[in-house]
């Protein structure tokens, strides 16, 4: 019975964080360029039984192995492309394939899919709440020129044609060094790459998390969650029982 507390309770607090992944899912299933995580779960290391020798303690034989209690494995980021739509803003872009816009911070270089861009208050194309947009030559300074713009992210001038900046897309060989961040950023420390993809001018990558799934995975955890809270009561309440009783005569 009391093995049972193991497994239950650590039930319970798996759970809660994958609701906890789940949630922030949901949240941002409208958010530009979101990649949706899902959270693995697993069994700790399987603990082994064994058989031991009524008078040699050391002779023992295996005779299987269980897993006393779950565990958050890890918390994996799907990087499937969400669906492309149209937009009306002329500083609204997307990547088809692989590949990240490239935002300077305060902190450091961070990587996006999110091309929902804005203009700060000096007229400099940015990311709203999370830093200026990076062009191939720095900081892309528009000023209150209108904008047109081709497939490989050049800016122009609506009226006079001169290029005003080029967006610097890149990649990475392996999306496990990411690091997701607040503000639907990642960051790394390995080594970006220049990206050779299509840019969308007008159009904004939706975020691949489907409400949907995730309310449907959000229904069996909290089911499972419940379960265990329930029995964990149960037990406690039979344990509460056998002290009352105390030992049989």
């Amino acid at each position: 019975m009391f093995q049972g507390f193991y497994t239950l309770t650590s039930g319970v607090l798996t759970q809660n964080r994958n609701l906890n992944v789940i949630s922030n899912n949901m949240s941002n299933a409208i958010t530009p360029g979101f990649k949706s995580d899902r959270f693995v779960i697993s069994d700790f290391y399987n603990e082994m039984m064994i058989r031991t020798g009524n008078k040699n303690k050391s002779d023992t034989t295996r005779i299987g192995s269980m897993s006393l209690i779950a565990g958050g494995d890890e918390t994996v980021t799907d990087y499937t492309q969400g669906v492309l739509s149209v937009s009306t803003s002329t500083l609204d872009f997307s990547i088809t394939g692989n590949g990240f816009f490239s935002i300077q911070t305060d902190n450091g270089t961070v990587y996006t899919r999110n091309g929902n861009f804005s203009l700060d208050n000096d007229g400099y194309l940015c990311l709203p709440g999370v830093g200026r947009v990076l062009g191939t030559g720095g900081e892309i300074y528009l000023g209150t020129d209108r904008i047109t713009a081709d497939s490989q992210g050049r800016l122009y001038n609506e009226q006079t044609g001169a290029q005003l900046g080029q967006l610097m897309v890149v990649d990475f060989a392996d999306y496990a060094q990411l690091n997701k961040e607040n503000g639907n950023v990642f960051t790394t420390n390995a080594n970006a790459v220049a990206a050779d993809v299509d840019i969308r001018w007008k159009t904004l990558e939706n975020s691949n998390a489907d409400p949907i799934d995730q309310m449907t995975r959000m229904m069996a955890s909290q089911r499972a969650l419940q379960s265990s809270a329930q029995i964990l009561t149960i037990y406690d309440e039979l344990i509460s029982q056998m002290r009352t009783m105390g030992p049989a005569s």
